[in-house]
C-alpha cells in the first residue's frame, strides 16, 4: 500500500525544527534587554542583597567590596563607621554587652 498524499500542497510552510540557543537570543528578540543586563553599571544582581538574597530596599553597599546591601545585612564599622557586609565585617562577641562590629581594615590593627 502507497504512503497517502500530503494534505496541504504546495502552500503549507515548512516545518523545521529550530533550535533556539543564548547566541541566537542575545543577537535577536533579547538583544537590548541583554546587553542593559550585561553593560549596565548598576547591574542585574543590584536588586538582590549580596548576603541574604532579599530585595535590596537603599542605596547601601559595603565600604569594602562594593556589594549591594538590604537594611537588615548592613553593619557598620565601630571605629571609622564604614557600611560593611557580612563577609567583610569582624563581629567580636566577647567582654561587653553589645557586639564590637570592624571593618577588614580596622580589624588588622585591632588584632
Amino acid at each position: 500500500m502507497p504512503k497517502r498524499g500530503c494534505p496541504f500542497a504546495d502552500g503549507a510552510p515548512l516545518q523545521l525544527k529550530v533550535r533556539v540557543g543564548q547566541r541566537e537570543l542575545s543577537r535577536g528578540v533579547c538583544a537590548e534587554r541583554l546587553t542593559r543586563e550585561i553593560f549596565d553599571p548598576a547591574g542585574a544582581a543590584s536588586g538582590a542583597c549580596s548576603s541574604c538574597v532579599r530585595a535590596v530596599d537603599g542605596k547601601a553597599a559595603c565600604g569594602q567590596c562594593e556589594r549591594a546591601l538590604c537594611a537588615r545585612c548592613v553593619r557598620t564599622c565601630c571605629s571609622c563607621g564604614v557600611v560593611a557586609c557580612a563577609l567583610c565585617a569582624l563581629v567580636d562577641y566577647g567582654g561587653d554587652l553589645h557586639e564590637k562590629v570592624l571593618c577588614s581594615s580596622c580589624a588588622v590593627f585591632e588584632a
